[in-house]
C-alpha cells in the first residue's frame, strides 16, 4: 500500500508543483511572437517577476485561418523545443452570436475558469475590429481579417468590466477591483469597443484628410502612427524599423501619479496602428495623448485602478535587444537599434521599463490561485 501511494506521489509531483506555480498571467493571441515577447522580458528581467506561468490563450475558430494557425503551431513549436514549461497553452470553444456577446453566453464559464487563477492578464495587438461590432459600416481601408479573435476577445473584457452595453452585467471582476489588466494596441480597441465605445478606422484619411502615404510621410514623425507606409513606398527593404512618435502624459495619470513621470517628458514610443479611440467608452478616461492631442494613447478605468489601455508597444522584445540593427530609413545603413533610441531620448526607455514593473509589481501581489492541471 506504502509502495503505492509513494508511486502515485512521484507521478502527480509534476502536475501538483505546476498546479501551485505562478503567479499565473493569461495572455491573448499567444502566436511566437507575442509569446517571445514574454519570455525574453522575463528573462531579461524588463517583467520582474521571480517565477511565472503564461498561459495564451486562443479561440478554435482561429484555426480555421491558415495564417493563424501557423502563427499558432509556431507557437507550439517554440515552446516545445526551447524547453519553455512556465508557457502553456488554452483552447476556448464554441460560438457566440454576436448580440449575445455582452451578458452571460457559451463562454462564460470558461472565461471563469480561465480567470480562477490568473494574476492578470495581457490583450495584445493585431488586426481590426469588425466595424459592426461598434455600429459601423466597413470603411475601405478597414481589414477585420481575424474575427473569430474578435468576438471572444471584446466578450472576455466586458465579462471582465462591464459597461454601458449592459448595466446589469455583474463583471467577473467584482470583488477584485485591483486585478491588473494591460491592454495594448488592439488590446486598447477591444477594451473601448467592449465597453461601448467607436472607433476611427482610418487616422491619416479621417483624421488629417490625407489620401497618399507620401502626404502622410510628410506629416512628421508625430503624426505617424504605422509603419506600412515606409513599406509601402519601399516593399524590398525588409530591415526597416518601426516607426517611433512622442506622447503626452496627462497631469493625472498612471504614469505620473505611480511610475514618477511628469507631464512635461514626452517618451518615444513604438507605434503600428492606422485605427484609434473615436468616441471613448463610458468608465475608461484618457491619461496620454498624440503631440497634437488628436490621437489618443492611454486610458484608465474609474472602477478598475489596475487596468491600463495603450495605444504602442512596449511589449515588443525587439525594443530591448542590443544586437539587433535595422535601417532607419531607405537607402540608411544597417546601424539603427531601437533599444540604443530609447537609450538616448529619455526618459523613452525607462518609460517602457517602468509599464513593465508597474504591471509586474501589481501582478505579484494577487493572491496566488492554484492552476486547473487540466491546462496545458
Amino acid at each position: 500500500m506504502k509502495t503505492t501511494l509513494r508511486v502515485l506521489l512521484l507521478l502527480l509531483l509534476p502536475c501538483l508543483a505546476m498546479a501551485e506555480a505562478g503567479p499565473v498571467i493569461v495572455m491573448t493571441h499567444p502566436t511566437a511572437f507575442q509569446v517571445k515577447n514574454i519570455v525574453e522580458m522575463y528573462e531579461k528581467d524588463v517583467l520582474p517577476l521571480k517565477s511565472l506561468v503564461l498561459i495564451g490563450v486562443y479561440h478554435e475558430d482561429e484555426l480555421a485561418n491558415e495564417e493563424e494557425a501557423e502563427a499558432y503551431q509556431d507557437a507550439f513549436e517554440y515552446v516545445k523545443q526551447n524547453e519553455i514549461s512556465w508557457v502553456r497553452f488554452q483552447k476556448l470553444s464554441g460560438r457566440v452570436p454576436c448580440g449575445d456577446l455582452f451578458g452571460e453566453n457559451f463562454w462564460t464559464p470558461q472565461f471563469r475558469e480561465l480567470l480562477a487563477p490568473a494574476s492578470g492578464i495581457i490583450f495584445t495587438g493585431g488586426m481590426d475590429i469588425p466595424p459592426a461590432l461598434y455600429g459601423q459600416g466597413i470603411a475601405l481601408l478597414t481589414e477585420p481579417t481575424t474575427p473569430a479573435r474578435h468576438l471572444y476577445e471584446i466578450s472576455l473584457l466586458f465579462h471582465l468590466l462591464g459597461g454601458e452595453r449592459n448595466p446589469s452585467f455583474a463583471p467577473l471582476l467584482t470583488g477584485r477591483e485591483d486585478f491588473p489588466v494591460l491592454a495594448i494596441c488592439l488590446g486598447l480597441q477591444s477594451l473601448n469597443v467592449a465597453l461601448g465605445g467607436t472607433l476611427v478606422q482610418d487616422i491619416p484619411s479621417e483624421v488629417y484628410g490625407q489620401k497618399t502615404v507620401e502626404a502622410v510621410l510628410a506629416g512628421g514623425p508625430d503624426r505617424v502612427h504605422s509603419g506600412v507606409y515606409l513599406d509601402k513606398l519601399y516593399p524590398n527593404d525588409p530591415d526597416l524599423a518601426p516607426p517611433f512618435h512622442r506622447i503626452l502624459l496627462e497631469r493625472e495619470s498612471i504614469f505620473v501619479r505611480k511610475m514618477g513621470f511628469s507631464r512635461s517628458d514626452h517618451p518615444f514610443v513604438a507605434t503600428a496602428h492606422h485605427q484609434a479611440i473615436a468616441r471613448l467608452a463610458k468608465g475608461l478616461r484618457a491619461v496620454a495623448f498624440s503631440m497634437d492631442g488628436k490621437i489618443i494613447e492611454a486610458v484608465e478605468h474609474s472602477r478598475f485602478p489596475n487596468l491600463l489601455g495603450v495605444q504602442f508597444h512596449p511589449e515588443r522584445h525587439t525594443l530591448y535587444r542590443k544586437g539587433l540593427f535595422q535601417r532607419q530609413g531607405p537607402g540608411n545603413p544597417l546601424d539603427f537599434n531601437p533599444l540604443a533610441f530609447l537609450k538616448a531620448h529619455p526618459p523613452s526607455y525607462e518609460f517602457h521599463r517602468a509599464i513593465w514593473k508597474w504591471f509586474g509589481g501589481r501582478v505579484g501581489l494577487q493572491k496566488r490561485r492554484t492552476i486547473p492541471v487540466g491546462v496545458n
